[in-house]
């Protein structure tokens, strides 16, 4: 799902983020891709496996995590990776909306300059209740929208909101838990020309 994840941040299509190896000489080098110019929000980010992941790909990442025991190892994960250029934040995702639409200080953002941002890209991966219309409304407006899901019902229900102003590029499966009726779901969204 990494792998995945790390196309769709770069790709809209799956042939060309094929970081498989297939049809590559087992023997040769597959150079990695360029980082992007702009940077990455993720939103739910967690204990930071995404965000380790991903980060290289981008100048800049502003993660948030409402709970203060996955922000704190999210960090630990950031300092034994040699992440540094990732600001983690426990924010909500909400609050991250007021802070960016409206101003809304909060000392938490301590000394993070939301202005500073260039950011065209975001992950979600909310909990299996979905984003909700406020975040929903919120994500709309990015060029690339990553959604990792652990529910196919409220993804759908999310996809159908953002049906106005994007499309699917990409959409993918993973059976990570089998013999069991869950399943995990990636979708990448593209804002419509």
């Amino acid at each position: 799902m990494l792998e995945w994840a790390k196309s769709a941040c770069l790709f809209d299509d799956a042939a060309s983020g094929d970081r498989t190896g297939a049809g590559v000489d087992p023997g040769s080098v597959v150079a990695l891709p360029r980082p992007r110019r702009d940077d990455f929000l993720e939103l739910y980010c967690g204990n930071g496996n995404f965000t380790v992941a991903l980060s290289p790909l981008f100048r800049k990442v502003l993660a948030t995590e409402i709970s203060k025991v996955s922000v704190t190892a999210c960090k630990e994960n950031l300092a034994v990776n040699s992440v540094d250029n990732v600001h983690v934040v426990r924010l909500s995702s909400e609050e991250l909306t007021k802070a960016l639409d409206e101003g809304k200080q909060y000392n938490r953002l301590g000394e993070i300059d939301l202005t500073s941002f260039d950011l065209q890209t975001v992950l979600v991966d909310p909990p299996r209740a979905g984003m909700g219309p406020e975040v929903t409304k919120f994500v709309s407006r990015f060029s690339r929208i990553v959604y990792i899901s652990c529910n196919p019902e409220t993804l759908a229900e999310d996809i159908r909101a953002l049906r106005e102003t994007h499309v699917i590029a990409r959409f993918a499966a993973f059976d990570q838990f089998p013999y069991t009726p869950h399943l995990e779901c990636g979708a990448l969204l593209v804002a419509k020309e």
